[in-house]
């Protein structure tokens, strides 16, 4: 049976959107089985709320939907035409299947490798601060390390002064397009003072890129380079795969660490089990990736800071023919848009959706009627899953388990922690934490 879905003006919808992005999706997850309509540009938008509706689109019927919608344009300017944006097809296909190998088994033993040596030691640095009963910027330590982890495994060059300001640059990017995307306007061609600013900065941070495609020093970046000097694509192409690639892993993994320190922050009994789980699996010496299979409960925190702060906080893509989703029409050229932030809390799915409860990943709690494995996909769906999904996580969980292990954290009062829906899912601000030694 083919439903109305609920009406919504574009005007209501594009000032919520600027405004409040969240609370209008939030908005929407109230309509008839969280499905409602708005026009832009002259389209139907469909916005969808339910993890089932997401799994038709991303999954069940992936063929019909590409990338071809407005958020991925507007970040286009910044990261290109690479695989994190581009809308599909053959060459998307072929492009995905040369960055594979990247994330296979040999690559994420040299990977976790990278990883102990980094975690080491900023442990030591956080130990001596606990000593001294120290505070620390959470979000910004886990940028950092972030950043540091994806030199290293993608271009093979230690995080250094120029690196660090290459992140600056991409902040004042990621910032303008948000702004951007929100309103686009004027042009990017008007040389106003903020477009000249992101100008400038992305031509820094492209420069930074092409010299590491001029002296390739990793697998990675030497397949991409003999793939464009065979004809199968172009530097510039190569550029726009590497940039999207540091970008995805460097600001996932960061903001998603962050969270997870603010949630253990603020729920002192989980963060016993959790050090409760490492002393028993590891004893007195630092965890390393043979003990993740252990580490379950470590690995239940991180999946549910993914639940209550997915870093990828909003997706979009565009009908290719009709289709209906969840009983409701879905026009060809039309777009669907929604918030993995709203549809990770949908009580039909998720008890306690607003709860900071990694029980539920258990058996007995949370693999019943209501559970939906689908429902909680920070790494996507379908054959467009991130590749370095297996990396990220072995990165989060051991970056979790090594920490927690030498020091426990508490906030520091200030208000509550607001995430900040820009590009990614961030929190709003500094966040800092007291460190204690363990």
């Amino acid at each position: 049976m083919r439903r109305t879905p609920a009406r919504m003006s574009a005007r209501k919808a594009f000032s919520a959107f600027r405004t409040d992005p969240l609370g209008l999706f939030t908005q929407v997850a109230a309509a008839p089985d969280g499905v409602a309509v708005t026009g832009v540009l002259g389209r139907e938008l469909t916005f969808i709320t339910h993890p089932d509706h997401v799994a038709r689109v991303l999954r069940d019927n992936h063929r019909n939907y590409t990338k071809d919608a407005p958020v991925y344009r507007a970040a286009r300017p910044f990261l290109g035409s690479g695989l994190t944006v581009s809308p599909g097809g053959d060459d998307w296909l072929r492009r995905r299947r040369l960055v594979q190998p990247a994330f296979g088994p040999q690559s994420l033993a040299i990977a976790t490798r990278i990883t102990e040596e980094c975690l080491g030691d900023l442990a030591d640095r956080w130990a001596a601060t606990a000593e001294r009963s120290g505070t620390v910027d959470a979000s910004a330590e886990m940028s950092t390390l972030s950043m540091r982890l994806a030199c290293r495994t993608l271009f093979g060059t230690e995080l250094t002064d120029e690196t660090a300001a290459v992140a600056a640059d991409l902040r004042v990017v990621c910032d303008f397009v948000v702004r951007y995307l929100a309103r686009p306007f004027p042009p990017l061609f008007v040389p106003t003072a903020a477009n000249r600013r992101f100008h400038a900065a992305m031509r820094r941070v492209r420069a930074a890129i092409a010299a590491l495609v001029a002296r390739p020093s990793t697998e990675l970046i030497a397949r991409l380079v003999a793939d464009a000097e065979s004809g199968g694509s172009t530097r510039e192409q190569v550029a726009d795969e590497l940039l999207g690639l540091f970008f995805a892993g460097h600001e996932t993994l960061g903001h998603t660490l962050a969270w997870c320190w603010q949630l253990l922050a603020t729920h002192p009994d989980q963060a016993a089990a959790l050090r409760t789980e490492i002393d028993t699996v590891a004893g007195g010496r630092a965890p390393t990736v043979a003990d993740l299979p252990a580490l379950a409960h470590t690995r239940r925190v991180v999946e549910e800071a993914m639940r209550l702060y997915p870093v990828v906080w909003i997706m979009m893509r565009r009908a290719v023919a009709d289709d209906t989703v969840g009983g409701y029409p879905v026009a060809a050229g039309s777009w669907l848009a929604w918030s993995p932030y709203v549809g990770n809390r949908h009580p039909d799915v998720w008890p306690r959706p607003d709860d900071f409860w990694p029980g539920r990943f258990t058996e007995e709690h949370g693999r019943g009627t209501a559970y939906r494995r689908h429902s909680l996909a920070p790494f996507g769906l379908g054959p467009r899953a991130c590749p370095g999904s297996s990396l990220a996580m072995t990165q989060a969980c051991l970056t979790v388990a090594t920490l927690a292990r030498r020091c426990r954290v508490t906030p520091v009062p200030d208000g509550p922690v607001r995430p900040d829906p820009s590009i990614t899912l961030r929190p709003a601000g500094p966040l800092p934490l007291r460190l204690a030694a363990g």
